[in-house]
């Protein structure tokens, strides 16, 4: 299948393992350059592996998208590597395994910083460059 994605940049973030290695791979096989992060030291690995499986540009970066510095530190990175972001995936795992008894508010507040805030503080900062690929199609 040809999604035209030749060229594009495509972030995802937790991508060491499991659906957001996946979710790169494809976007890596499509033609894409892929960015992956996570706070794993796998990331190294996936990157490598993604890029031998595929022969497609990877950057591979350590980061805690729960921490402002790190998000843009990795929105910069794309961009001077790459030249731009067309792409963003806010991957992020889950809350502890449990019931709802058994799951403090400690672990829910992570849970939501985790899952809902990262995506956010991510689309904040990608957005300039997101919204650039807007104006390149007319549609904005």
């Amino acid at each position: 299948m040809d999604l035209h994605l030749s060229g594009k940049v495509a972030l995802v973030t937790a991508a060491s393992k499991g659906l957001g290695k996946a979710t790169a791979r494809q976007f890596a096989l499509e033609g894409a350059k892929v960015v992956i992060c996570a706070r794993s030291q796998l990331i190294d690995k996936a990157g490598a592996e993604i890029e031998t499986e595929t022969g497609a540009q990877v950057l591979s970066l350590r980061a805690d998208v729960t921490q402002q510095a790190d998000i843009e530190r990795v929105i910069n990175a794309t961009v001077e590597k790459f030249g731009g972001l067309d792409i963003l995936v806010t991957n992020a795992g889950g809350p502890p395994s449990g019931t709802f008894d058994d799951t403090d508010l400690t672990a829910w507040e992570n849970a939501i910083n985790l899952n809902l805030l990262s995506a956010v503080s991510l689309v904040k900062y990608a957005l300039p460059y997101l919204l650039d690929i807007l104006t390149d199609l007319k549609v904005r």
